[in-house]
């Protein structure tokens, strides 16, 4: 189905309506754009051709007030009909902006995986304006020229049917020049604003990035990047400028032409009085000639419109039928409150189609109350295996049941709400820090926030800032320190009282004393749900109940830390390794504390050696 068919299904009863009241107000301001000619004709032939003065004057009175009559109906219906038009293009955008946001909110992450965020904003932002454009302008004047083309043709036939015959002959190239132009304009849009979507993605990057950019002195870099692709996007844009000054020339060319063939046969039936109205009808007939330079060129905007709004149609539809991967069944059933058991049946998962799996043949049985930690070495699918619980992703093979219940057989939003979730990047919305950490339950009292706050070990530095707790973050936080941010999420996810909590590697940011205190809060909160930890911390695998080492995919591992310790594996490798290195750099520390002041210089050239 054509885009523009389907924007129809997005019109409600009064927009119908509406459309059906710009059709009639064209219709209207078009003919009465085409009686002017007409009225001029009359006045010509009544100055010219009539010999009594009195009937000349009496002429003259009659159609001049007419001719002002008409113009400003005219314009009183032209008027209506671009705010009428403009309402529906309003109207119409706002829902379909609607249902692009809400098409974006409801898919699954892997979506996110694929669909660069640079791309999202511009269907969101000028895909949405190109569309407004198509109904507001686009329509209009294609509404108003097709009136104006048909009425001329009919006018110009019941005058002189041989003049009518120089348009007839006009015509065919005029419409075939702006098919050519159509035809060539259509993937040139497409490609104009893919391009557009790709300048954003990196802009949006640049910005993401910022810090990292300023950090790495990759200013000149980034700017050679950027300019790549807006050099790129002029390309574009200059051969859509090569077209259009095209059929901006040809037509009025074409016109010029005709009006010259129009004076030269239609002068000369003057002359031998042959032409029936005379001078008045061929000043008529060249004004009418002359007045199909404005449909004409409206044709080509309409043109442009179409293709641009077809091309922006298309790409915000791409969004709307993308195909959700992680959809609930038509019976699926409301998860009663969690008790707690996680099991992993056989679970193989990659999150591209034809790469090696990120999990492989996974099998693992979590029992309701216990606190799990994952430990493994980068790569070896710690957050992935976390992530499947909240069902982000479906395994490719296998099953992951809570409370023995198959998790794609639940309604996914109720499920969600049952568990909390500490993810490894602390984002924060530009907002208060209050709203930050009530996100998930707005309604949270004071006390509750303060409660959650004081256990993440956030109330200190959130009652440090002017405002507290009014205090508006910075985008994505970045005011704030990755430790400070780091813990308002974990309040954020406590204050939810969810019996599963899943922590990603959400003590990273910490520090050391700082994390010993969140520790001894946290110890008391977890007694009483199941929780799982990705860590790379020893401080945080002492609270576990149970220890999964992975690599490559797999569990290698699975017990208690002296269980593990015994086995002398992965685990007691990367326990003794980290261990070393947390010693080496509490001697450096306190090496360097102990070093006279005027000699920390030398200290720290020589590697902290004497």
């Amino acid at each position: 189905m054509h885009p523009l068919l389907r924007i129809v299904k997005y019109m409600k009863k009064k927009t119908l309506f509406a459309i059906g009241v710009v059709i009639f107000t064209a219709i209207l301001d078009s003919a009465f754009t085409l009686v002017s000619p007409y009225i001029i004709r009359e006045i010509i032939n009544s100055i010219f051709y009539e010999e009594n003065f009195v009937l000349r004057f009496n002429a003259l009175k009659l159609w001049i007030p007419i001719l002002i009559a008409i113009g400003f109906l005219a314009s009183i219906f032209r008027f209506v009909q671009r705010y009428i038009n403009e309402y529906i293009s309003q109207n119409v955008i706002y829902d379909l902006r609607n249902r692009l946001y809400t098409k974006i909110q409801k898919q699954s992450i892997d979506f996110f995986d694929r669909m660069e965020t640079g791309q999202l904003i511009s269907r969101g932002t000028s895909d949405v304006e190109a569309i407004r454009r198509l109904l507001s302008i686009g329509l209009r004047i294609f509404l108003r020229s097709i009136c104006l083309y048909t009425g001329i043709f009919i006018i110009v036939g019941l005058m002189d049917w041989q003049l009518m015959l120089i348009f007839v002959g006009f015509a065919p190239v005029m419409f075939i020049s702006m098919f050519m132009y159509a035809k060539r304009i259509r993937p040139l849009m497409r490609q104009i604003q893919n391009k557009f979507g790709d300048m954003n993605s990196v802009l949006a990057e640049n910005v993401y990035g910022s810090r990292v950019v300023r950090a790495f002195a990759a200013e000149k870099f980034e700017n050679a990047k950027f300019e790549n692709e807006n050099e790129k996007y002029l390309e574009l844009n200059l051969r859509l400028a090569k077209l259009r000054a095209y059929i901006n020339t040809i037509f009025p060319l074409l016109l010029t032409i005709g009006s010259f063939l129009i004076l030269l046969f239609g002068g000369r039936g003057v002359l031998a009085g042959t032409l029936v109205g005379g001078i008045g009808t061929l000043v008529a007939v060249n004004s009418y000639l002359i007045m199909m330079r404005m449909p004409t060129r409206f044709m080509s905007f309409a043109i442009l419109h179409l293709q641009e709004g077809t091309a922006s149609l298309n790409r915000i539809f791409d969004v709307i039928d993308m195909e959700k991967k992680i959809t609930e069944k038509e019976d699926a059933i409301e998860l009663p409150e969690i008790i707690g058991k996680i099991e992993f049946k056989d679970v193989t998962f990659t999150y591209t189609e034809g790469d090696p799996p990120v999990l492989n043949k996974i099998n693992l049985t979590i029992a309701p109350g216990e606190t799990i930690a994952f430990l493994g070495t980068t790569g070896s699918g710690k957050s992935t295996i976390v992530s499947l619980i909240p069902r982000f992703y479906d395994p490719n093979e296998g099953a992951v049941l809570i409370d023995d219940v198959d998790i794609r057989d639940v309604k996914i939003e109720p499920f969600r709400r049952q568990i909390a979730i500490v993810q490894q990047e602390a984002f924060l919305f530009a907002k208060t820090i209050r709203e930050n950490i009530a996100f998930g339950k707005p309604d949270a009292s004071e006390e509750e926030i303060l409660r959650v706050a004081k256990i993440a070990q956030a109330h200190e530095f959130i009652t440090s800032f002017p405002k507290g707790y009014d205090t508006v973050v910075g985008e994505r936080g970045l005011t704030l320190s990755g430790g400070q941010k780091q813990r308002l999420t974990i309040a954020r996810a406590l204050l939810l009282k969810t019996p599963l909590l899943i922590m990603d590697d959400s003590s990273s940011a910490l520090d050391f004393e700082t994390e010993n205190q969140f520790q001894v809060a946290v110890s008391e909160l977890i007694k009483n749900k199941t929780t799982l930890i990705v860590t790379q911390r020893l401080s945080t695998i002492k609270f576990a109940t149970k220890i999964v080492v992975m690599d490559r995919g797999k569990i290698v591992e699975l017990g208690k830390h002296d269980e593990l310790m015994s086995q002398g594996g992965l685990y007691k490798h990367l326990y003794e390794t980290q261990l070393i290195d947390q010693q080496d750099a509490n001697v450096s520390f306190n090496k360097l504390n102990s070093t006279p002041k005027g000699s920390v210089d030398s200290a720290i050239d020589n590697g902290g050696h004497k």
